[in-house]
């Protein structure tokens, strides 16, 4: 990595542990081993799940429900000796996008990333808009009948729940037309919510989805706006979040 938090070297990409303690071990072994016995100016983490607001540990993670409650950033910085930031991940991987990769250039980016789960984050000017809890898009109900939400039939866990394939499989046959309905009318909401300048589509399935097919759906929900923005699929795909760590930290010390 560079002093000036641009440029890096090949990432190390670790399975995130199910304990918590293992995982926070994991962080702080691999840092210590990046840096080299340098000093570490900052620590960028990002973790999925709604953060408190002082942004030191989870309030709530539905993938992650043994680190709740734990105190990330305190153990992290009382070992490492330095500052750490912690933030939504899905925050810091459309950062990431939003500065780096398929939403550059343009003012106001949506993130939405739909893998395990569908998460999101709005980016106005290379910087996440204010906001209290986070972003939360795959909360948003879609049927009220059942009460479920986008991420109760669009993510890959509902998929692999329902049909009992995995999501690429799935992508290849005449159901996935009603997932990308249920796909295109969250997208709509958030669009209507947000009113952005580009959406970014990211996660493990975004590779199955056609960036012009998707706009063409939500148009055919769209009764308000004149025109339908840009979607685009994330180029950058599993380092997202090491361009995103790397572009909040700038940021916060003016590198």
């Amino acid at each position: 990595m560079s002093r000036d938090c641009i440029k890096f070297d090949e990432p190390i990409i670790e399975e995130t542990p199910d304990n918590p303690a293992d995982g926070i071990q994991l962080v702080i072994e691999t840092i210590q081993r990046l840096a080299g016995g340098e000093k570490i100016t900052a620590v960028c983490v990002g973790i999925a799940g709604v953060l408190n607001e002082t942004h030191s540990f989870l309030l709530k993670s539905p993938h992650l429900g043994s680190w709740e409650k734990i105190p990330i950033k305190e153990k992290i910085e009382r070992i490492l000796d330095t500052k750490v930031h912690v933030e939504n991940d899905t925050d810091i991987v459309g950062l990431g996008e939003a500065v780096s990769g398929a939403g550059r250039g343009f003012d106001i980016c949506v993130y939405i990333t739909i893998s395990t789960g569908i998460g999101g984050v709005k980016i106005v000017k290379g910087k996440f808009e204010k906001n209290r809890y986070g972003f939360e898009p795959g909360f948003q109900i879609l049927n009220t009948e059942t009460g479920e939400n986008w991420e109760d039939l669009a993510s890959g866990t509902a998929i692999e729940n329902k049909f009992g394939m995995h999501p690429k499989d799935v992508a290849q046959s005449p159901n996935w037309d009603k997932i990308e309905e249920y796909v295109a009318m969250g997208l709509h909401n958030s669009i209507i919510h947000w009113s952005p300048d580009v959406v970014v589509l990211g996660g493990s399935m975004s590779r199955d989805f056609d960036a012009e097919r998707m706009r063409n759906k939500i148009f055919k929900y769209m009764k308000i706006h004149p025109t339908i923005l840009e979607i685009r699929i994330a180029e950058l795909g599993s380092i997202g979040g090491v361009h995103g760590g790397f572009a909040f930290l700038r940021q916060y010390y003016s590198l």
